[in-house]
């Protein structure tokens, strides 16, 4: 309590005095913010322009944006944008590494005070292209019994860059979720350059820019031999059955193989008795849902009839 006393009483000692400083202090400032004359530094980043390039060549090693350093009368100042500034590298008739001033033309009024860099050092490199082939990538899962089958137009692009760039370049890469072939025939994509290991190849421009990819999908089929299991034959009459296949040839769906090792059959045998002796006969083969058989296997079977007794 006492310090706060102590405090009061200090600023209450010749506060006229004190009122006038801060009038006076408030007054010079605002003299200074509006004073038209006063100056002021600004720095700002503005774009690189190259010039004098000829199409085949291409500059290496260049900032993309250079820092200028400005002064000038404070509103003139504050009213600059990157846009008010061209910094300029000339290249005409350079070949090889060069190092270069960069050239900066400020707007009237407008001191330059420095540019960072001020000079760049850097290298022309022959540009060159080249035709690689576009492949298409899919991301995402389709179902085990899914494939998609995607072609892509144009099937080539042309790659064009830095010569020793392009050289990396093994294909062009076109990618394709895999939900899109189930909702469109076809889509528009942005592709990419890979070198041989699939590994993206940057700095380079492509043509086209978008390729499109009919996109269809179908459902996978495979083939296999399984083994046959013939039921015996129990009609009266029928003998057992002979020349029976080891396998049969069936396909279907990769998911409807997954538990299934054998294929069940049974002979077919006629309706109405035959004359006694032996048949071949089509075998009738269980097959489950989604499996066809790619083959008609028979088997031989001998029909006797029992006389009736006496």
């Amino acid at each position: 309590m006492t310090t706060l006393l102590h405090w009061w009483a200090r600023l209450r000692h010749n506060w006229p005095s004190k009122v006038a400083s801060l009038l006076v202090a408030l007054f010079v400032w605002t003299v200074v913010a509006t004073d038209e004359t006063a100056t002021a530094q600004r720095s700002l980043l503005v774009p690189l322009v190259v010039e004098g390039l000829e199409a085949d060549r291409v500059a290496v090693g260049l900032p993309q944006f250079v820092e200028i350093t400005v002064s000038g009368v404070n509103s003139r100042v504050d009213r600059l944008r990157p846009e008010s500034f061209d910094a300029v590298l000339d290249l005409t008739s350079v070949v090889g590494a060069f190092q270069l001033d960069v050239a900066v033309a400020p707007p009237q009024g407008i001191r330059l005070e420095r540019v960072t860099p001020s000079e760049v050092i850097g290298e022309l490199e022959p540009v060159t292209s080249v035709e690689v082939p576009v492949r298409v990538s899919v991301a995402g899962a389709l179902g085990p019994d899914e494939r998609l089958v995607a072609e892509a137009s144009p099937a080539l692009a042309r790659v064009r860059g830095r010569a020793a760039v392009v050289a990396q370049v093994a294909a062009v890469v076109a990618p394709v979720a895999a939900e899109q072939a189930r909702t469109a025939a076809s889509a528009e994509v942005a592709p990419f350059a890979v070198d041989a290991t699939g590994r993206p190849v940057l700095d380079v421009a492509i043509t086209p820019e978008q390729v499109t990819v009919a996109l269809a999908v179908e459902a996978v089929r495979v083939e296999r031999r399984l083994p046959l299991r013939v039921a015996p034959v129990t009609a009266a009459g029928w003998g057992q059955v002979e020349g029976v296949p080891a396998d049969v040839r069936v396909t279907g769906s990769a998911s409807a193989f997954a538990t299934l090792d054998a294929i069940d059959a049974t002979v077919d045998l006629p309706t109405d008795p035959p004359a006694p002796g032996r048949y071949t006969r089509p075998l009738e083969l269980a097959l489950p849902d989604g499996v066809f058989a790619l083959e008609a296997p028979t088997a031989s079977v001998r029909y006797a009839p029992i006389p009736l007794p006496e």
